[in-house]
């Protein structure tokens, strides 16, 4: 058997392979000349555009009693947030949430077996210059009130349901004649006393919002409105 010389040559030295030196690079006379490809600017999507009571009802019907991850913070509000964001109401200055009305959403619990309300619904920050001069149909506080689409949620741990939510409007008399009513002897207890009393309101009332010793105070609806015209 013959054995490899690794110092023989080849047999025909024109025939070796050799790496080929790589090309010169060459570079243009005048550098600022070079033309530069950019990427395309690409217009932003516009989306979360104001809508009506009645279309986010719609929307809504989409989501309820699906789960969604909403950690518990010190923020009660959030649950209402993370809503907004699902159906595409945008964050903005704006007195209502939509063209016609407001968005709000409250906490139910159960108890024997049953849905019912956990906590009370806030409406507006109560302004007592307002509340001096300004009647129930004039007020922030029915504005805000006038069309309203309430959502109930149910929370495990963690986690969130929205429930069948209800568009609640000045079409029910019965309900904003209470209301007017009980703004009215609230303005009323004001105007005569200088003060305001949680206690004051079958359906509306005001009371202390924010931290512990904080005096300001907001209008709310309590749970007895959930309890007789929200189903559960």
């Amino acid at each position: 058997m013959s054995t490899l010389n690794p110092n023989a040559m080849p047999s025909n030295p024109s025939k070796i392979i050799t790496a080929s030196k790589p090309s010169k690079i060459t570079t243009p006379s005048n550098p600022s000349k070079i033309k530069v490809r950019r990427r395309p600017k690409i217009a932003p999507i516009v989306t979360n555009t104001r809508q009506t009571i009645n279309d986010i009802f719609e929307k809504c019907l989409l989501i309820v009693n699906k789960e969604y991850i909403v950690p518990i913070t010190s923020n009660k509000g959030k649950p209402g947030l993370y809503l907004e964001e699902l159906l595409g109401i945008p964050h903005s200055s704006e007195c209502l949430d939509c063209i016609d009305g407001e968005i709000k959403t409250f906490p139910v619990k159960l108890q024997n077996g049953k849905f019912v309300p956990k906590e009370t619904i806030a409406i507006t920050m109560l302004s007592t210059d307002e509340l001096r001069t300004t009647s129930f149909l004039d007020s922030k506080c029915y504005k805000k009130m006038k069309k309203m689409l309430v959502v109930p949620y149910y929370r495990t741990d963690d986690t969130i349901k929205y429930m069948t939510p209800k568009i609640i409007s000045e079409e029910c008399t019965e309900l904003y004649k209470i209301l007017e009513s009980d703004y009215i002897d609230i303005q009323k207890g004001y105007i005569e006393t200088d003060t305001l009393s949680s206690s004051t309101g079958t359906l509306l009332q005001n009371r202390t919002k924010g931290a512990k010793g904080s005096t300001s105070r907001a209008f709310y609806l309590r749970t007895a409105f959930m309890k007789k015209y929200i189903p559960l």
